[in-house]
């Protein structure tokens, strides 16, 4: 993705004219997402580039403070911190800027938080500086950022629409298309380690995008979120990413009557409803985050 790519030397004197208007912080929140079942896309073009599949944005998530800077720094939870999809954002807006991110979700667990990071960074310098470009236009960078780094495929545009984002068609706005489950729910989930998204879509693609492709179809015949995790769990066991330590906890909560299938992706569980309470366990409880309108408009 090319540093200039939405603003110009104009934008940059523009904005040194306005900056007594600038707050001294603004926040911004983004929704983590689950992705159950994907099928990955790739393309020279960043934009082009994405997956089909579906899952879940949560109520839980990453909230970004943004504040002024002498050079542009990210920071997750107080510590500072280098993830090039943030990185690659910092090179292409016109003036340097701190954001602090806060979570209490693991990196590397399947939430989408590289594309949360990628989004919050965008959205955090456009509210800040008050920035001329469109919420399309920051889901674009933000999308384009998080594929060109090698972290994430689908994560942003799902995090744009919230809900229970299906991923009919990828890539970023203007290629993608999207399309959402219209149910709300109580969602639980148990992390245990980390996975390196980057190694996984590095690698021969063709089985996964065959698995993946046939999910959809399936899914698409009935969407519904017990269905989004039947198959979610049938996508886990098919393409080996089941740990045996998630299976034994999934198969636990099926025993028990609930519904639960594996973060893509993450060594994290997560269920429907009380699916994991009900089996004994202690997880993290959250919802399915459901705004009055969507937190980006990418029409």
């Amino acid at each position: 993705m090319s540093e200039k790519l939405f603003f110009s030397p104009a934008t940059a004197i523009d904005l040194h004219h306005r900056l007594e208007m600038i707050p001294s912080s603004i926040s911004t929140f983004i929704p983590a997402h689950v992705s159950l079942f994907f099928s990955p896309f790739l393309s020279p073009d960043p934009l082009k580039s994405g997956s089909t599949g579906a899952g879940l944005t949560l109520s839980d998530g990453m909230t970004f403070t943004a504040s002024s800077s002498q050079e542009s720094v990210l920071s997750i939870n107080g510590s500072q911190v280098t993830m090039d999809a943030a990185t690659m954002i910092f090179n292409s807006i016109p003036s340097p800027i701190h954001v602090d991110a806060k979570t209490n979700l693991p990196l590397g667990s399947g939430f989408g938080l590289s594309g949360a990071v990628a989004l919050g960074v965008a959205s955090s310098a456009q509210s800040f500086f008050n920035l001329p470009i469109s919420s399309k236009e920051i889901v674009q960078m933000a999308h384009s950022s998080d594929v060109s780094a090698g972290t994430g495929l689908g994560d942003v545009m799902s995090q744009s629409a919230a809900g229970a984002p299906i991923r009919i068609a990828p890539g970023g706005p203007g290629y993608g298309l999207l399309d959402t489950i219209p149910e709300t729910a109580r969602i639980e989930y148990l992390s245990f380690d980390s996975i390196d998204t980057s190694s996984i879509l590095s690698g021969d693609l063709s089985k996964l995008q065959s698995i993946g492709s046939l999910s959809l179809e399936s899914f698409l015949q009935k969407p519904s979120l017990d269905s989004l995790f039947d198959i979610g769990y049938k996508f886990a066991t098919k393409t080996n990413f089941m740990t045996p330590a998630i299976s034994e906890i999934i198969n636990l909560v099926m025993d028990y009557g609930g519904k639960a299938s594996m973060a893509m992706l993450g060594e994290t569980v997560i269920s429907l409803e009380n699916g994991l309470s009900d089996a004994g366990y202690k997880p993290n409880i959250c919802e399915i985050y459901s705004p009055p309108q969507p937190p980006f408009d990418i029409t």
